[in-house]
């Protein structure tokens, strides 16, 4: 009844609610709004105004737990469309908020030995897992292809630590690290097309590294997009150092433990959805590599 009243202050007649996981949507006689919890929200929406991004909702009512925004009708547009629209407000978005922080060799010593360790930990996990199934007189289906695929996953493993040294001799000298709003919960769904493009759901909306937002968008939608276009425009607007391109591509690699289950048909499709990831991983590294190295040979022989 309290959401009720804040949404008839603002209209004349609730006519539908629909509610959702993180979000309930009035459907009145004039408007529509939506309202989420979240009691910070305000104070994010405010500091990205100042800094000149003004492609979000507009808050219509806000208290210590809950935002009000209009419900904005979004215009039918091919996937592919909204997802490099999405990509480039995102790069638009890191480019209106950055700045440098203060950073000692003691954090980037912290962040290189954590990562260290992940890559070691998982490493000696498929490492074991390996001899545990080769040891079986007979194996499953799931197990055979993780063993005819091992290899993928060791040089995957073997990349990422040898990039991660190398990135560490980079930035042990920095002083100052980059750091933007990262949106957090880029999905295509996320993105509204009007008049202006708005973009949603910003409940997980952090100061961090700007490649952690194409990361997570990639792992949730690399067999959708061309990640190789959508990497390009967003280097082409906010233009990642050789540094965080470095870390960007050690974390893409990075391949996550599969833990078996009782469901043989379930196994197989992790495997076979892992081994796809790397691949494609694989050609998004290849192509950029094989771009940047062509382009540094230009410049060498001009």
């Amino acid at each position: 009844f309290y959401n009720k009243n804040i949404i008839n202050s603002l209209s004349n007649k609730i006519e539908k609610i629909k509610l959702y996981k993180n979000a309930s949507i009035y459907i009145c006689d004039n408007d529509s709004f939506v309202l989420k919890k979240n009691n910070t929200i305000n104070n994010l929406f405010n500091y990205l105004i100042s800094r000149g991004f003004n492609y979000i909702p507009e808050i219509c009512y806000y208290n210590d737990s809950i935002y009000v925004y209009k419900y904005i009708n979004d215009i039918n547009t091919p996937c592919e469309q909204k997802a490099s629209d999405l990509i480039k407000l995102d790069a638009l978005l890191h480019n209106k908020t950055v700045y440098y922080k203060d950073i000692s060799l003691d954090e980037l010593k912290e962040f290189y030995e954590v990562l260290d360790n992940k890559i070691k930990d998982t490493y000696n996990y498929y490492d074991n897992l390996l001899n545990n199934i080769e040891n079986r007189f007979y194996m499953s289906p799931s197990e055979y292809m993780l063993a005819r695929n091992i290899s993928m996953f060791f040089s995957c493993l073997n990349f990422c630590k040898k990039n991660l040294d190398e990135w560490y001799e980079l930035i042990k000298e920095n002083k100052k690290q980059r750091l933007v709003i990262v949106h957090n919960n880029l999905d295509i769904n996320h993105i509204i097309r009007n008049k202006e493009n708005i973009l949603i759901s910003w409940n997980y909306a952090i100061r961090d590294l700007p490649i952690y937002d194409f990361i997570k968008f990639y792992k949730n939608n690399y067999n959708k997009f061309d990640f190789n276009e959508l990497y390009n425009e967003y280097v082409k607007k906010f233009p990642l150092s050789i540094d965080e391109k470095k870390l960007l591509f050690i974390l893409l690699f990075l391949p996550e433990k599969i833990s078996f289950e009782n469901n043989e048909i379930v196994n197989v499709k992790n495997i076979s959805k892992l081994c796809n990831y790397l691949v494609i991983t694989d050609k998004l590294f290849v192509e950029n590599e094989t771009k940047n190295t062509k382009k540094q040979n230009n410049e060498v022989y001009k």
